[in-house]
């Protein structure tokens, strides 16, 4: 098969060893798959796999089952996406059959592409992490992002109002458009949100810069979880408000769970999250597509950090 390798700072579409389908997995001839800044971290050399994981790029993908190993409900011709520690940007992946969703009525196999990390991570850390409660403040940094973009849709679902902080004033109009109450610009300075809190809930891919605000703008036994370091990896803080609020301070990634973790989040999106698809209550919000051969210059539009939404990798056309 062919796969998508990060090689010394770029990426090239190369032939690797299909992989086997053992007990308790599927194999999926791959339709589409979701491009993630985890993605870019490993393209650079900076994020590699989990131990045991493909080296290939990919995080999500959606396609079509094409082989079943024992122990398994799904059947061949089943069209799903799936959540994965790598290899989703390839002809084809096995993955465990626990991280398989089904794609939701009426979406596309390319839409689906664009569900499973941002869904995922949005529902991990908002509320089975922070256990946000309707009513409770929310406060998303890069809320135009693919979580971003997610978080505000589930937020409005669930009935907690949420504000954002974004790169630029049509973000900030896309995310009101998605539910989002309000926000600021971050060119403007993201003390402008001091008008809208305290929150209950802060869900920060940034750090470093904006750490110190963060524990200001949170609400008596605040909860603050921390999802990545685009600001950098220090910040100097006044723990007294920590002390002070009672405030929680969260650490998490996904990719390097263990299955079981995996499974149990799968079963909870479905239970709770992928319903609201067919009612027309959360959309994937795709802003753009590129076939395989332009995944050079998907990485790069991703890279200038002024998406709104996904962007999703088309590597089986005939199956879209």
């Amino acid at each position: 098969m062919k796969a998508l390798q990060g090689v010394e700072g770029h990426v090239e579409w190369l032939e690797e060893p299909s992989p086997t389908c053992d007990v308790g997995q599927v194999r999926i001839r791959v339709a589409a798959a979701g491009l993630n800044r985890a993605d870019l971290l490993q393209r650079a050399g900076l994020y590699p796999p989990p131990s045991g994981a493909s080296p290939v790029l990919g995080l999500e993908c959606s396609g079509v089952i094409s082989e079943v190993g024992p122990g398994s409900s799904w059947q061949v011709g089943d069209r799903v996406c799936a959540l994965l520690a790598g290899g989703g940007m390839a002809e084809e992946v096995v993955v465990d059959a626990r991280h398989v969703l089904p794609v939701p009525e009426g979406l596309s196999l390319i839409e689906a592409a664009a569900l499973p990390e941002v869904y995922s991570t949005a529902w991990l850390n908002l509320f089975q992490l922070a256990g946000l409660k309707p009513g409770e403040k929310v406060l998303l940094h890069a809320g135009a992002s693919g979580v971003g973009s997610a978080a505000i849709q589930l937020c409005k679902a669930f009935g907690s109002p949420c504000w954002v902080s974004v790169g630029s004033a049509q973000r900030l109009a896309y995310c009101e458009d998605l539910g989002a109450q309000g926000g600021v610009v971050r060119t403007d300075g993201i003390e402008g949100l001091r008008d809208f809190g305290p929150f209950d809930v802060i869900l920060d891919p940034v750090g470093g810069n904006y750490a110190a605000l963060d524990l200001k703008l949170l609400a008596l036994d605040g909860r603050w979880v921390l999802i990545g370091l685009m600001g950098g990896r220090e910040a100097q803080l006044d723990l007294a408000q920590v002390l002070g609020k009672r405030i929680q301070l969260l650490g998490s990634t996904l990719r390097s769970r263990d299955d079981q973790f995996k499974a149990d989040l799968f079963s909870d999106l479905s239970q709770h999250v992928w319903p609201l698809f067919a009612e027309g209550r959360l959309s994937p919000q795709l802003a753009r597509t590129f076939p395989i051969k332009d995944a050079e210059a998907a990485f790069a539009e991703l890279a200038t950090n002024q998406i709104a939404g996904k962007l999703v990798l088309v590597i089986d056309e005939n199956l879209t």
